[in-house]
């Protein structure tokens, strides 16, 4: 997968890979320090974890005739690292909601590309699609009386995370549908920890469900736009 999403034989495949180590590397290193107060260094890092995925897809505006689809995979990678930045910074009452309102548009970017895309899921697709759809209606119902204000905001985006999620499972491509449910759990775990009760290791398992997840969304759908 990693050479079918990041080697292209166009000249620009140094690029590729090394946006994909400035990723990592900035994943790697954020999960260092994550624990730490809110910082300069800290917030970059974060941002600059899925930041870095965002040229990808317009490297290839010119070798693929999914221009719409390449460039919302960029818009979502680019509000995806709005939201990680939103969510680094001080001010949790202010900024979470900038955070969220950020993802549930990256959401609806993946939706433009992974819809046209969609065909009818079955077998393990069909399991994963009933595994996600647990775990956000689950945690939803659960948390729903905590919610206060933020109830139809919450609901939205879970609403919107799921369509992508199941939409993920919709296309036959199995790293594709894990990233978005990794991704399901990681906000999952954030919402538990926020509105419910304190989850143990909390910050380490969000990142790494997250960024994983976002790397095998990334890496499954740049290889499909060029199949």
């Amino acid at each position: 997968m990693l050479g079918a999403a990041l080697t292209f034989g166009d000249g620009l495949d140094a690029v590729r890979w090394g946006l994909a180590a400035i990723s990592l590397l900035a994943s790697l290193a954020y999960l260092a320090i994550e624990s730490r107060p809110a910082s300069t260094l800290r917030t970059t890092l974060k941002t600059a974890a899925i930041g870095a995925f965002v040229p990808l897809p317009l490297l290839d505006l010119n070798q693929s005739e999914a221009s719409i689809a390449l460039v919302a995979l960029g818009a979502a990678f680019l509000l995806s690292s709005f939201g990680d930045y939103f969510l680094a910074l001080d001010d949790e009452e202010t900024n979470f909601p900038r955070g969220l309102g950020s993802f549930l548009l990256a959401h609806v970017f993946y939706l433009i590309v992974l819809v046209p895309m969609a065909v009818t899921p079955q077998g393990g697709y069909l399991v994963g699609i009933a595994v996600l759809v647990f775990i956000a209606a689950g945690t939803l119902i659960w948390l729903w009386p905590k919610l206060g204000k933020l109830r139809l905001p919450v609901l939205l985006y879970m609403t919107v995370i799921s369509a992508m999620a199941i939409a993920a499972f919709s296309v036959p491509s199995p790293w594709l549908g894990i990233g978005a449910l990794l991704f399901v759990f990681s906000d999952a775990v954030i919402a538990v920890g926020k509105f419910r009760r304190p989850v143990p290791f909390r910050g380490p398992v969000v990142w790494i469900t997250y960024y994983a997840g976002q790397a095998l969304i990334a890496l499954s759908l740049l290889a499909a736009l060029r199949a």
